[in-house]
């Protein structure tokens, strides 16, 4: 019985199912009907055997016994009212729900058919509302039609990343592959000039080294990494990565005072790149300082440095995967474009958020705030 049931469609089950409704309601309201007359029938016959015993003998119509009670007349005229009735009101439901049925599974077949494309690869057919549909048919379009562009968008973003990282990928490769060209043409090269494309090939392979670490590191994230929450002392913390070697030269400005609830190694790594980024627009003799805050229970970060600053218009395309600014466009100084995106993704993993403004010392400030900030008093 399962099996068949699971083989009917909605509207086979929906018909089905309002069918059995109405005859288990006729069956309730049948049996209810018959057993007050069956009383009333009980009642009525009990006061004609009690009116036949007080008239005096020899009185009674001798015919009378023959002659077949009303009551019994009027409990069969009702079972078959009752069942030509409910025969034609089960007919008449079943062709109800089966309509009914159809009507609200229309939406739905109409999702198959969508579902069916995007299956097939094309992602932008969407459902458009029926102006008379219910509230709820309308709010299932419209979730279907937002998983839809999600999913254009996603897939999207998906294509421009792999092209842009074949791309990254391709350069240095090619650049390598160019000078072992040049230096394998030569019969006898010179030892300068093979220490010129070891040099050169060593600076590529490096780069592509850092891309593929970035790539790994991204794909680690988007999985949906855990960071490992502990108590870190703010000041110490951020003292130690900037005055360590790779700290780009950077100034410690104010500090706020107390511990921060976060894993100390990705926030460690969220501001390493916004140091290099901020020394590559800086210039070689530009300045870089780094300050925090406290904004009640947030800690906020500051990076500072006095380059050329950020447009208004790329403030929020900076944390584009791949993306550059036009100056650092080259790939000498603008590094693989990925530094911004992982900070992003280090930064929301913790429930904070990150953002780009204007700085005072002239050039771009990265800022960003993470929850779980424990002020703890300034020490004299």
């Amino acid at each position: 019985m399962r099996r068949v049931w699971a083989g009917l469609g909605l509207r086979a089950r929906l018909a089905i199912s309002i069918a059995v409704i109405v005859l288990a309601a006729f069956a309730v309201v049948f049996a209810f009907v018959r057993g007050e007359m069956a009383d009333e029938s009980g009642v009525i016959g009990h006061e004609e055997k009690r009116e036949q015993s007080s008239q005096p003998q020899g009185a009674a119509d001798p015919g009378e016994g023959s002659v077949v009670s009303p009551i019994s007349d009027a409990q069969e005229e009702v079972q078959r009212t009752f069942l030509i009735v409910g025969a034609l009101t089960l007919v008449a439901a079943l062709l109800a729900g089966y309509l009914l049925a159809a009507r609200t599974a229309a939406p739905l077949r109409r999702m198959a058919l969508r579902a069916a494309e995007v299956d097939a690869g094309d992602l932008t057919p969407r459902l458009a509302p029926e102006p008379g549909a219910a509230t709820e048919v309308r709010t299932v379009v419209e979730s279907f039609n937002h998983m839809l562009d999600r999913l254009d968008l996603a897939f999207s973003r998906q294509r421009r990343f792999v092209s842009d990282a074949s791309h990254e990928l391709r350069t240095p490769l090619t650049a390598v592959r160019g000078q072992l060209e040049v230096l394998a043409r030569e019969e006898n090269p010179s030892a300068a000039d093979v220490r010129r494309v070891e040099a050169t090939a060593m600076t590529e392979l490096r780069r592509v080294e850092r891309l593929v670490d970035d790539l790994l590191a991204l794909a680690r994230f988007d999985e949906g990494t855990e960071p490992a929450l502990r108590e870190v002392e703010v000041g110490p913390f951020l003292r130690g990565l900037v005055e360590a070697p790779g700290g780009d030269g950077a100034v410690v400005g104010d500090l706020a005072f107390g511990s921060i609830r976060c894993d100390p190694d990705l926030i460690a790594q969220v501001i390493r790149n916004l140091l290099s980024n901020a020394r590559r627009h800086a210039g070689p003799g530009g300045r870089v300082a780094v300050s925090a805050i406290a904004r009640g229970d947030r800690l906020r970060v500051r990076v500072d440095d006095d380059g050329p600053g950020v447009p208004a218009a790329e403030r929020d395309r900076v944390f584009d995967r791949f993306h550059r600014s036009h100056a650092a466009r080259d790939r000498a100084t603008g590094g693989s474009g990925l530094g911004l995106g992982i900070a992003l993704s280090l930064v929301e993993l913790h429930g904070g958020r990150i953002w780009i403004e204007d700085s005072p010392l002239g050039g771009a400030r990265a800022a960003f705030e993470l929850p779980g900030f424990h002020p703890s008093p300034r020490p004299r």
